[in-house]
């Protein structure tokens, strides 16, 4: 969890060079994963890097260095910073706030047990891995993986989602277990106890979902806000492609809509 937790700071100039229309719907998929650092960028297919731009000016195809002329390099540098304009903060976003949630479910759980159970840390590490598959970032790198971003909500509101609810009742049969003795040690109606619990973690369970629902409003809006952004970047990539026809095998952005 720490992981994720790492905070860095947003590119604040994620919007100021295209026409951002937040009212526009468009169907816009990422074909390859993208690594992003402050001075490489790397489009990966199947784990391996196949295109790599360094310092926005110098480009490899395969391992192979591309001569371009100054004309030409201009174009790769616009390619480069769309992608550094729009990427980044779609990371962020989606990173940001998930693993807080995760840190609370952990936190509430400890307090109602001695100890947490190890299957709320089994199901909250296939959560974070589900989110790493998708968004992952570090202090000096951003990944976002191949995927429609206009289906982001729906990553966040069923496939994340159901894993969290997976994990905090599955905590919670194991605490009632493992707290069953201390109950009738204790004063009180077992069954009350156990129901009182029982509507604490729906309570738990309930307000993750409107965080993530929030999560995934945002990131919708996000999406449908780059849309012009992305089109601008599916042009230039195409610019790029007619100077360096070995880029088409590796076509990043398309626009289905």
């Amino acid at each position: 969890m720490a992981f994720l937790s790492r905070s860095i700071l947003a590119l604040s100039m994620a919007l100021l060079s295209c026409n951002a229309i937040a009212q526009k719907q468009c169907d816009v998929e990422l074909r390859h994963g993208l690594i992003i650092t402050d001075d490489v960028i790397r489009i990966v297919d199947k784990g391996q890097t196949r295109v790599q731009i360094n310092n926005n000016n110098q480009l490899f195809i395969r391992g192979y260095w591309v001569d371009l002329s100054t004309d030409e390099s201009k174009v790769l540098e616009q390619f480069s910073n769309g992608i550094r304009q729009t990427v980044p903060e779609l990371v962020d976003l989606a990173t940001d706030g998930v693993n807080l949630g995760l840190s609370a479910i952990e936190h509430v759980v400890e307090g109602m047990s001695d100890k947490e159970p190890e299957v709320l840390k089994t199901q909250l590490q296939y959560v974070e891995r589900a989110l790493m598959d998708k968004f992952k970032r570090g202090d000096d790198f951003f990944f976002i993986a191949p995927q429609s971003l206009s289906q982001i909500d729906d990553f966040f509101t069923k496939e994340i989602s159901q894993k969290i609810h997976s994990a905090v009742h599955g905590s919670l049969g194991a605490i009632l277990m493992s707290l069953g003795d201390a109950f009738k040690s204790r004063e009180g109606n077992i069954e009350d106890r156990m129901n009182d619990m029982g509507q604490r973690m729906d309570i738990i369970t309930k307000e993750i979902d409107k965080s993530l629902q929030k999560k995934a409003h945002q990131l919708e809006l996000k999406a449908s806000e780059y849309c012009e952004c992305l089109n601008s970047l599916d042009i230039t990539e195409s610019r790029l492609q007619a100077i360096v026809p070995g880029m088409t095998d590796f076509d990043l952005v398309q626009i289905k809509s």
